[in-house]
């Protein structure tokens, strides 16, 4: 049986503790600051108290405890985790991104190569069935030779402002650029349809909607302080996060963990955290800084493709347009199919079954990654730091662009 240890106890962290667990891993330890929720996790994953820490010094000291550990903490904390448990000896399986710096990367991908261990990233949407089954179509030929490749992520405006806006992934200084935190997932699908590195990066992007100076008059600073635009207000948070109507998201409803810091929280709870913590905010009066909008262009051998990021749609989904030579490849992730057109024969709907948890990528990249635990077999989805380091020289080529509005060369 595989045994895994795990690090951060988020929404990302408990996502793979059930999947790990559906899938007969056993949990042998974990590691969360916050106490209620490393209660929560440990007495429902039946986890000894010995092997529960609230401090990551004592995890690392108590030596290898598992054959892998599930690193799920903030990105700016993955390099330090990430090496710790490489000395340690675990096989790494680490949520992306792994790290806003270029040399952080390098020198984590060296170092599972020099000690012979499998650090694997969570890019899921590689295992998610509707990628895949794309991915098994541009490889059969049906399509000739990719020319051009078009990918969209509608981030969703509840979804923005929930993690973007009001939560962790805010602040450039503290986390990374939204391109890279929300969007390395669309870049390691470009790359991991042409199969060709990307040679050169063209970006622009922009702030436009989440600004102080957008601020309806008499907005006050946190939206359960009698703001007078509640009612009118798309951000206003009961309708995101506890007081759902027809006309509202209702997906936020699983992020009240996260906005509690509680493995089982009362309506009460929510409300008390909507009045005092960073998800209560105005969305015009955080101190957000990062882009609600970019465009990147790349050059990836004689295949142009373009990814878009956009904070302002109604839904979270991505749009794929892929041209080939013989053909095209055009699709909304979230409808469970995808037209596949060949030039001179009748378009058709390939279908997939849809699954939830990114598309059933959650459950596919832990699938791959017992597997390769218990047979060493790497299989073509598996994103070893070897390859996902593309997708970050990407982004960090993007975010040069952006910054210095010239074309930026990759090495």
């Amino acid at each position: 049986m595989v045994t895994v240890a795990i690090i951060g106890l988020g929404n990302r962290g408990r996502i793979y503790a059930h999947n790990f667990n559906a899938q007969g891993a056993k949990i042998n330890a974990v590691c969360e600051k916050n106490p209620g929720m490393l209660k929560y996790i440990r007495e429902k994953y039946d986890i000894p108290e010995d092997k529960a820490f609230l401090d990551e010094k004592d995890f690392f000291a108590a030596g290898k405890l598992a054959d892998a550990l599930v690193i799920a903490t903030q990105d700016r904390d993955h390099y330090r985790h990430a090496m710790s448990g490489m000395a340690l000896g675990y096989h790494l399986l680490c949520e992306k991104p792994v790290s806003p710096f270029l040399d952080q990367c390098v020198e984590l991908e060296e170092t599972a190569r020099n000690k012979g261990l499998k650090m694997v990233i969570c890019h899921v949407l590689r295992y998610a069935p509707y990628y895949d089954r794309i991915k098994e179509v541009i490889d059969s030929g049906a399509i000739g030779e990719i020319t051009n490749i078009n990918q969209t992520e509608n981030v969703g405006y509840w979804h923005f402002s929930h993690s973007y806006v009001r939560g962790n992934w805010r602040r450039e200084e503290e986390t990374g650029p939204s391109i890279l935190a929300k969007c390395c997932h669309d870049l390691d699908l470009i790359y991991y349809y042409t199969g060709k590195p990307c040679e050169r990066v063209y970006s622009i992007g922009e702030r436009r909607v989440f600004l102080p100076e957008n601020a309806p008059e008499g907005a006050t600073a946190r939206c359960m302080d009698g703001c007078p635009h509640r009612k009118s207000c798309p951000y206003e948070v009961s309708k995101l996060y506890y007081k759902v109507t027809a006309k509202t998201i209702p997906w936020l409803l699983g992020h009240v963990k996260v906005v509690t810091g509680k493995g089982n929280p009362k309506l009460k709870d929510i409300k008390e955290a909507l009045r005092t913590n960073q998800y209560g905010r105005c969305v015009y009066k955080c101190d957000n800084d990062v882009m609600e909008n970019q465009v990147v262009s790349c050059k990836m051998g004689n295949v142009n493709a373009t990814l878009t990021m956009t904070a302002q749609s109604k839904l979270c989904f991505r749009r794929t347009h892929i041209c080939g030579t013989k053909g095209e490849i055009f699709g909304i992730d979230k409808n469970g199919y995808f037209t596949l057109s060949v030039f001179g024969e009748r378009s058709k709907k390939v279908r997939v079954k849809k699954k939830i948890g990114h598309l059933g990528g959650d459950s596919g990249i832990v699938r791959d990654f017992i597997e390769l635990m218990e047979t060493g077999e790497i299989t073509s989805r598996l994103s070893l730091m070897s390859e996902t380091i593309m997708s970050h020289k990407m982004a960090f080529a993007a975010e040069e662009s952006r910054k210095t509005g010239k074309a930026v060369e990759i090495k």
